[in-house]
């Protein structure tokens, strides 16, 4: 049987997903769940809705739909139109006409994020951009986190080989290593998200503490697998004299790095958290939301 993945988005024309213009195929899911993700629809590994208030027009449509109750009628004063109908989207999370309640909408308030897709639905879209990658790029996949899906990916990789596309794979790196080995005769490039190093301080920010990244990170060095670093920042957290000796520690005895791109996490990812009817619990400053790059080993 063909294998599938749970898809939550599929983007063309990327051009800070790996080198050249890539499509970057997200899979939905992951283990982390770091105060300030940007796609918090990304975290959970099954299709859900999501609620775009001000897209709502007040039809009613959903309303009549619903076979559980859950929308309430509520009042937009000072509006072009005055009434919305809003669900409870976690009595929604079970539901079975999630995908025909969002189809339903004719202003895409609501919104169904993941879909099951076959190992060639993928690789159909893939091939719709392959004239893109004249000039080095391909595909990367992305999350969530990919690994967690590392059965289809396994299936899919050679795929992309035959096809002589080039594949990226944008990961924490914090999986069993058997997930990864099978995967290496395929994967050009590494991206790897090093977050927090401090056990203590990981557990409360990004939901889990490292385990296997930086055995992983030592096992493509010895491989000579290229990799480039990305540290997101988060003022006061990551950002401490302590936290940069740690990833000194682990990042200098590394040989295969290409780079290192470092920068301050945003609020980009509110309007997201606000259609998943969740608070966003990190709070960034203007002055954080900035670009920098960490100089670490001579490397940049």
């Amino acid at each position: 049987m063909e294998q599938t993945a749970m898809v939550m988005d599929i983007q063309r024309f990327s051009i800070h997903d790996g080198p050249g213009i890539r499509t970057t195929v997200f899979l939905k899911g992951c283990h982390m769940s770091c105060l300030w993700c940007h796609n918090p629809e990304s975290q959970y590994a099954k299709p859900q809705l999501m609620f775009y208030e001000a897209q709502c027009i007040g039809c009613g449509r959903c309303v009549k739909k619903c076979i559980r109750y859950t929308f309430k009628k509520k009042t937009r004063p000072n509006t072009q139109i005055h009434v919305l109908y809003e669900p409870d989207l976690k009595i929604c999370r079970d539901c079975e006409q999630m995908r025909s309640c969002a189809e339903n909408c004719p202003s895409e308030a609501l919104r169904l994020c993941g879909r099951t897709m076959t190992v060639q639905e993928v690789m159909t879209e893939i091939e719709k951009d392959v004239d893109c990658y004249i000039d080095g790029g391909g595909v990367t996949f992305s999350g969530g986190e990919p690994l967690l899906q590392s059965a289809f990916l396994k299936e899919i990789l050679p795929k992309c080989a035959e096809k002589k596309i080039s594949v990226c794979l944008d990961t924490t790196l914090e999986v069993m290593w058997e997930k990864i080995e099978p995967l290496l005769p395929y994967v050009g490039l590494f991206l790897v998200d090093v977050k927090i190093l401090n056990p203590e301080k990981a557990s409360v920010y990004q939901g889990i503490c490292y385990k296997n990244m930086p055995k992983n990170l030592k096992r493509l060095s010895d491989l000579n697998i290229p990799v480039i670093i990305r540290v997101p920042l988060a003022k006061g957290i990551n950002d401490t004299p302590e936290e940069i000796e740690r990833r000194e520690t682990l990042l200098k005895s590394l040989t295969n790095i290409i780079r290192i791109d470092s920068f301050y996490v945003s609020n980009h990812g509110a309007s997201k958290y606000k259609a998943l009817q969740k608070e966003m619990m990190w709070k960034a400053s203007v002055a954080d939301e900035k670009s920098d790059q960490l100089d670490i080993g001579g490397i940049k």
